[in-house]
């Protein structure tokens, strides 16, 4: 996908809700492993979409080849994974800049996914810092192994300024650690953003009730700001 076309019409993306450039907000909302797009319909946007406003995001899903965005794990070195991982980037950049050409501004885009979806919105925003109205990362963590360097880029140290950022985890979930997840909060505090870090006591792999209420509350009160510009550059 490449800004050249309209991204939001390529085989496999998915897009529910308000029709783009309609809506207060987008979501590009990224899949996990071994799942797809009518998985996180099911399990995802189904659930979240009743806690907002009707008709308030444009929910974009697209899907990755063979369903698995890279064969790896996402504590494997990184250089393991890097060009998979760059053509994800490719495919969030390029319905970023669609979404954009109907009207949705870095102010009106969140970023989100789920496992290794989540995994890629944490490596989007650490090498590929655009802006994004807010993120949200549901059992994520950033590539590499413990300990890697993730010290912020010297002549943009808070790239992520102010930037709202919900993850979550459970406290023993069986791929992703936290002790990984909080080191991928770390790496985005020390690049500006606004973490909140949500843990899961026994929660199984998977994106709970809880999670999903703070994941709309965040999400109204972007629709709400979002409202209140457009009502602003209309005045």
């Amino acid at each position: 996908m490449t800004a050249r076309a309209d991204a939001l019409q390529e085989p496999g993306v998915a897009v529910l809700g308000a029709p783009p450039g309609t809506a207060a907000l987008a979501v590009v909302l990224l899949h996990g492993r071994d799942q797809d797009p009518a998985w996180m319909h099911e399990h995802v946007v189904g659930r979240l979409a009743p806690r907002l406003p009707e008709g308030a995001v444009t929910w974009v899903l697209p899907a990755a080849p063979g369903r698995t965005w890279y064969a790896g794990r996402v504590h494997d070195p990184p250089e393991e994974t890097l060009a998979e991982r760059d053509r994800a980037a490719d495919v969030v950049d390029g319905l970023a800049d669609a979404l954009a050409a109907h009207g949705h501004d870095a102010r009106s885009t969140v970023l989100a996914g789920f496992s290794q979806g989540a995994c890629l919105v944490a490596d989007h925003l650490l090498r590929r810092p655009r802006r994004w109205a807010g993120a949200l990362i549901w059992t994520g963590a950033a590539a590499g192994p413990p300990g890697t360097d993730r010290t912020p880029p010297a002549e943009d140290p808070r790239p992520l300024e102010g930037l709202p950022v919900l993850a979550t985890n459970g406290d023993a979930d069986a791929w992703v650690p936290l002790a990984a997840t909080e080191e991928m909060c770390a790496a985005l505090r020390a690049r500006g953003a606004e973490v909140e870090l949500r843990v899961q006591p026994g929660r199984d792999h998977e994106v709970a009730d809880d999670e999903l209420d703070a994941a709309a509350a965040l999400l109204r009160r972007l629709v709400a700001a979002a409202e209140a510009r457009g009502r602003a550059g209309s005045g």
